[in-house]
């Protein structure tokens, strides 16, 4: 906000039908995003959620009209295959939380095509102040309602949720700017490897041969789409 009025930027202007389309999805993302992390296995969750990607290449066709290069489909399958072995799947999850967890993916890839429309037409410190001035008032209520005091080392971490979120919304809104869909989208698959080198470095995880192939999979995946993505 400091940002966008230090630049003078109208906050409400022709645009604003996009931006708040960008707010809401944003915000309906993430809600569902965080209920199914509460109510399925987190490696379950998270995997649905990888089908972000493949949402935002197909939405990108109608909304964006960019039609993705034909080898970036199985690049974009590999990646997702890659994904899901290091994750794993649960079966026994209820049809609703799943049909949730697509929804929320459903919603991302709509956010980032979203982002992508506003290409030359909105400041990307606009974009990004949108998405917590939909999402405040739209929580708020169940913040209100379920709210928890908490500790002095959870308020850190929550803070620094916060910072690092922030951070990186502001490099994926530019991305999304600067580059087609079909080029960026692939890159949310580095998630799943950062997150492994996060338990390997914090909490002692350990990667059993099936993730080692899942891995290798979702970086194969990458470059293959890195190089068809030029052509």
């Amino acid at each position: 906000y400091y940002i966008v009025k230090r630049k003078k930027i109208k906050i409400f202007n022709q645009h604003t039908p996009l931006l708040m389309g960008r707010g809401i999805t944003g915000a309906i993302a993430l809600s569902l995003y965080f209920y199914t992390i509460q109510n399925m296995p987190l490696a379950t969750s998270v995997t649905i959620l990888y089908l972000a990607p493949i949402f935002t290449v197909i939405f990108a066709i109608f909304i964006n009209k960019e039609k993705p290069n034909s080898w970036q489909w199985p690049c974009l399958a590999l990646s997702f295959l890659g994904a899901a072995l290091m994750k794993n799947f649960d079966p026994r999850v209820s049809l609703f939380h799943f049909s949730l967890g697509i929804t929320a993916a459903i919603f991302a890839g709509l956010a980032y095509n979203f982002i992508r429309k506003l290409k030359g037409k909105a400041d990307p410190h606009l974009i990004i102040l949108y998405f917590p001035l939909i999402t405040i008032p739209l929580s708020l209520p169940f913040t209100i309602k379920y709210w928890v005091t908490p500790s002095q080392n959870e308020l850190i971490l929550l803070i620094l949720v916060g910072l690092l979120t922030q951070v990186a919304q502001i490099f994926m809104t530019k991305a999304y700017l600067l580059e087609k869909a079909a080029k960026i989208s692939h890159f949310n698959y580095l998630t799943s490897i950062f997150a492994f080198l996060t338990g390997i470095l914090f909490f002692n995880e350990v990667l059993n041969s099936l993730s080692i192939i899942g891995l290798v999979l979702v970086i194969i995946g990458i470059l293959l789409n890195a190089h068809f993505s030029k052509k």
